[in-house]
């Protein structure tokens, strides 16, 4: 018998300029503070960061989403996600942030539909209304791939 409930999802909310990103926990490596090489910007790229030896490179989801990028200071942490399946074992990157995120249980009450359809962005999953703000979720595998 297949079991119909819904699981809540555990994730990360961190305030954007498009709105909260909300990003699932497991998807996370780790968080770090931002320092990244801006010489080795390019295309949405912000740049280069080393982190456990490896070089990661660093996006801003609000560059990404078509809105202005933010100037990220000492306080911006950086999201290093993990490689997705079939990707080399190094193949990290990251997300930088202005905001800490706060730990949340996602759950289907905490959703809600969004005249905001974002699914024309090839980097937005999805797009809906968290606790009546506009949400994102990133398409992380697509961020993964303009390395």
């Amino acid at each position: 018998m297949v079991d119909n409930t819904i699981q809540p999802v555990r994730c990360l909310v961190v305030p954007s300029d498009p709105g909260f990103l909300v990003i699932p926990s497991a998807a996370v490596a780790e968080i770090v503070p931002l320092v990244f090489d801006e010489d080795s910007a390019k295309g949405n790229m912000l740049g280069v960061m080393a982190w456990r030896g490896v070089q990661v490179p660093v996006y801003s989801m609000e560059g990404l989403a078509g809105s202005r990028i933010p100037v990220f200071g000492k306080r911006s942490k950086a999201f290093v996600f993990f490689p997705w399946k079939g990707m080399k074992k190094n193949t990290f990157f990251a997300i930088a942030t202005l905001h800490d995120p706060r730990p949340r249980l996602l759950t289907r009450d905490d959703i809600e539909a969004s005249d905001d359809d974002q699914s024309n962005n090839t980097f937005i999953r999805a797009s809906f209304l968290f606790d009546g703000e506009p949400a994102m979720i990133p398409d992380l595998q697509a961020i993964s791939q303009q390395q």
